[in-house]
């Protein structure tokens, strides 16, 4: 094209020469050529004005980006700051529980073993109780017999007594046997024979006339009774027992036992509940002697079975307020781990915001 242009030059020179006028020729294929090389002109200065502006933009963004960086640094600072308060809290959670666990192990251990010894100090006890109980059941036949017994005499027969002008000396040995458990006074002891089943037999002088007499005419003798059966009976001591054993163990020389109800009866119904009181008030003394030891012990093996009891409510309590405080320990050090947690988590997207 190039050459094309020359030769027209070269033309429009000749015509110059001839005709003294200057031709200006332009090909249409370079004038083609001027606007396509204007046009990529501005092709390429647009394209480097929007590399230019990229650029700019870029480094801006780096700028923004350094600016970025550098809060991000502020804020991972603050960030390790408080992460490493709260690893310290969390450190001293877990120490703390740690020594709370401790605790309530022992706690445990102590409330386990003083459970276990309640537990076989009860079951003894209970043993112990229930072979008392047994022990006593044994004995309150003797006692549902003296009342029993009191029960069958009747007004009309103390009244009959009274009545008697000379009393048989079978009222006269059981009084004596009743005076003998009310600790009553009696006269004192003088040998004399008594006749009872058409039978002489030695024996003491009774205190019928000095003492006993006015006793079975008391208004209040079978309200005494009965009194004496249900409050007064374990009052009964050995040497009661040891004065109306000669009484209780009376025999004729044939060898007949004299005090019994069937004898008693024998003078009358009210002497048969007399004699039988006597009799059933010491078998009751007999056999509740053997009870009454055991009742007691039982009442201070119950009294230390409460004591126990109460130190296990006590250890028990101590162990549910160790657990509380366990619990509470170990709620608050599952927070603290949360927030420690997500204290890593901020900091580690920090972290990655920054590379």
């Amino acid at each position: 094209m190039g050459k094309v242009h020359d030769l027209v030059n070269e033309v429009c020179e000749i015509y110059f020469q001839r005709m003294r006028r200057h031709v200006y020729v332009t090909p249409k294929s370079y004038l083609s050529f001027i606007d396509q090389y204007k046009g990529e002109y501005s092709k390429k200065y647009n394209g480097i004005d929007v590399e230019e502006s990229n650029i700019v933009k870029g480094l801006d963004r780096l700028a923004e980006a350094a600016q970025g960086v550098e809060e991000l640094k502020v804020d991972l600072r603050k960030e390790e700051v408080k992460l490493k308060e709260a690893s310290e809290v969390t450190d001293k959670l877990l120490k703390e529980l740690e020594v709370e666990n401790k605790k309530a192990k022992e706690k445990a251990d102590e409330v386990a073993i003083v459970a276990d010894n309640c537990i076989s100090s009860k079951n003894t006890i209970m043993k112990e109780k229930e072979q008392a109980d047994a022990d006593l059941q044994i004995a309150l036949p003797y006692l549902k017999k003296a009342e029993a017994a009191v029960d069958s005499i009747k007004p009309g027969d103390i009244n009959e007594l009274k009545g008697m002008r000379n009393a048989v000396d079978t009222t006269r040995l059981i009084m004596d046997t009743i005076h003998v458990l009310f600790q009553r006074p009696l006269d004192q002891v003088k040998q004399k024979s008594m006749n009872i089943l058409k039978t002489d037999i030695p024996f003491v002088f009774d205190s019928f006339d000095n003492h006993t007499k006015l006793t079975l005419g008391s208004q209040t003798f079978l309200k005494d009774l009965l009194s004496f059966s249900q409050n007064d009976k374990d009052n009964i001591n050995e040497e009661t027992i040891e004065l109306l054993e000669p009484y209780l163990t009376l025999r004729t020389p044939d060898d007949r036992e004299v005090f019994t109800g069937p004898v008693a009866k024998k003078s009358s119904s009210a002497l048969e509940g007399m004699c039988v009181w006597a009799a059933a008030m010491s078998d009751y003394h007999k056999q509740s002697k053997i009870v009454k030891p055991k009742l007691r012990m039982l009442e201070i093996k119950m009294a230390q079975l409460k004591e126990a009891e109460e130190n296990l409510a006590a250890a028990e309590a101590e162990l549910a307020e160790v657990t509380a405080l366990k619990e509470r320990l170990r709620k608050k050090f599952d927070d603290q781990m949360s927030e420690k947690n997500a204290l890593q988590e901020r900091a580690a997207k920090t972290k990655k915001k920054m590379d």
